[in-house]
């Protein structure tokens, strides 16, 4: 019997929205590539597919266990990839199509040409891959392709599967850690739907919205430099610039909001494929007497 796993509790919210919706295409990452077409096609093919068999995480399937949960299994099988004529009449848009959540392949491939260019058209389920994965397999592709690799374990192999990530999740959630660790969040957060909201324009009474760029003349190895020597995460210096920005914004000395974190804290995930990210909820607060360091270290 093949291994069964339970879908990590960012799995679980994107199938319990997909699950809501069942023939819609919702949670794809559809990509497609522009390639120039003095590539060698064939070549480009078996580099496609060793850089597809090098992750078996890609062939996971979603399944209904006994008691009607949602498991996780991988059910490897063979990936043969052709060149397609690309037919300049047909919206690529019309090649993102619905993926069936139960018992079907989460990824779609395709390869097509021109007389000018390849390309490249990449649809692969939110549930099995996120940003990260998609550089994965693109630099897989690259590699393989210029070594000319036929063998996936010619390629960097994935030191953790995103199957052993979700049973470790399982597994930490029977802790006493586990059961401290909510009582906090709920103690900080209160498990509130809220947020700090952007107060309307009390001088405006029609509502509009669009985009404002402002560029700062800041030198990146500056903010680099001030990171290092303050055991600042860069991602956390910029975070809390935006959360003081905010607080700021509505004239408060607080704000709670969400961000995003890749979910890849072990170097072990660096060659995984897989849904790692996190949602996390972010409460910064500070008075007149705060440092900017001691805001960045709360922050951290």
């Amino acid at each position: 019997m093949q291994l069964q796993v339970p879908l990590s509790k960012t799995q679980y919210g994107i199938y319990a929205e997909c699950a809501g919706y069942p023939g819609e295409p919702r949670y794809n990452i559809p990509y497609i590539y522009i390639l120039d077409g003095s590539l060698d096609g064939e070549r480009l093919c078996r580099a496609i597919e060793t850089a597809v068999k090098a992750h078996p995480g890609l062939f996971t399937r979603i399944l209904l266990n006994d008691e009607g949960e949602p498991v996780l299994q991988v059910e490897m099988e063979d990936f043969q990839l052709q060149v397609e004529d690309m037919d300049k009449n047909i919206d690529p848009k019309s090649f993102i199509v619905p993926f069936n959540l139960y018992g079907d392949r989460l990824f779609h491939i395709r390869l097509l040409r021109d007389q000018e260019h390849f390309y490249f058209f990449l649809d692969i389920h939110h549930i099995i891959a996120d940003g990260t994965t998609l550089k994965i397999i693109l630099d897989d592709v690259d590699t393989a392709y210029k070594e000319g690799m036929t063998d996936p374990s010619q390629l960097p192999q994935e030191d953790m599967t995103m199957a052993e990530v979700a049973l470790e999740e399982a597994e930490q959630r029977q802790t006493p850690a586990f059961e401290e660790a909510k009582k906090w969040y709920a103690a900080n957060f209160d498990c509130g739907d809220t947020f700090t909201q952007l107060l309307p324009d009390l001088e405006v009474s029609e509502r509009s919205e669009g985009s404002m760029l402002r560029t700062l003349s800041v030198d990146a190895d500056r903010v680099d430099a001030f990171c290092q020597a303050n055991g600042i995460f860069r991602s956390n210096f910029f975070t809390m610039a935006y959360s003081y920005l905010l607080a700021k914004f509505n004239n408060e000395q607080e704000s709670l909001f969400t961000t995003v974190y890749n979910g890849r804290k072990s170097k072990r995930l660096a060659h995984s494929v897989g849904m790692t990210v996190k949602t996390l909820p972010v409460y910064a607060k500070f008075d007149n007497e705060t440092t900017v360091l001691d805001f960045l270290r709360a922050g951290q």
